[in-house]
């Protein structure tokens, strides 16, 4: 199983704890493939380390720091939050499909159904989630014929098919014309430019938005609780500028966060 995951340096702790939670829930032999800019040499031999002590092979791919130097980012979204939509151009040619996950997740529960997926004609799969009013002022924003608007933090990516039909210079010509249009900047170029090539997945069990337990839970008339989500939910996404790793974490799903945390401390030092 490929898993593709996109980062620079503030992002490496978080990664260890999402990894540590696929480790924990993935019987499958993985292929880690991470595409960064800037992280050291030690650091990548310590991941490296890390990856390999759960069995796993970990694959730096490291491209040249004025990729995208040109795009638009600010204080929560760095320009490595790009290199996922250029994964298929990086990654090795044998590698045919792959999951790309956000550091800010955690998985709790077998990432295998989700890979398993058929991709057919699609580029992507993805969850949208259901915000009918922000999804239709998207729609309009963006200028697509879509009633959703997708989330880029976990896709599932048809390698192969991108290769073939996908035109980098089409990625850079989007991002140079809209640049000081593009609010959430590379998810909007996601669904600005391929809206109509992304299977939707089912956003409780494949992107669990980590802040939104009350609303889940009212709009799915109480079947989305704490038990559902223990026992079918497979990613869960802590969106959003509160991050639970850091102080004051508000939402619900924090102390969950807090038991990985101190596993992946304990995995990674020992």
């Amino acid at each position: 199983m490929n898993i593709v995951v996109t980062l620079n340096k503030a992002y490496l702790f978080p990664l260890k704890v999402m990894l540590k939670s696929l480790f924990d829930n993935c019987s499958s032999n993985l292929d880690i493939y991470i595409i960064y800019s800037d992280i050291s040499k030690p650091e990548i031999d310590k991941l490296s380390e890390y990856v390999a002590k759960h069995g796993h092979a970990l694959h730096p791919l490291k491209i040249e720091s004025d990729t995208f130097s040109d795009a638009p980012v600010n204080s929560y979204y760095s320009k490595e939050m790009y290199y996922r939509l250029m994964a298929h151009e990086i990654l090795p040619g044998h590698v045919g499909k792959a999951l790309y996950l956000d550091p800010d997740i955690l998985i709790l529960n077998p990432v295998e159904p989700l890979y398993s997926i058929d991709l057919g004609n699609y580029f992507y799969a993805a969850a949208a989630h259901l915000k009918p009013m922000i999804n239709y002022i998207n729609k309009i924003r963006l200028k697509t014929e879509s009633n959703k608007y997708y989330n880029s933090g976990v896709l599932l990516i048809n390698v192969e098919l991108l290769r073939k039909e996908a035109d980098i210079s089409q990625l850079h010509n989007y991002i140079k014309k809209h640049a000081g249009e593009l609010i959430l900047p590379d998810q909007d170029v996601l669904n600005g430019l391929y809206w109509n090539r992304i299977l939707p997945l089912n956003e409780y069990l494949y992107n669990y938005d980590a802040r939104r337990y009350r609303s889940y839970f009212i709009s799915s008339k109480g079947m989305v609780n704490i038990d559902f989500i223990i026992k079918n939910t497979v990613i869960l996404h802590f969106c959003g500028k509160h991050k639970p790793w850091h102080k004051n974490y508000p939402y619900r799903f924090g102390i969950l966060y807090k038991h990985y945390e101190k596993m992946a401390e304990r995995a990674y030092t020992s």
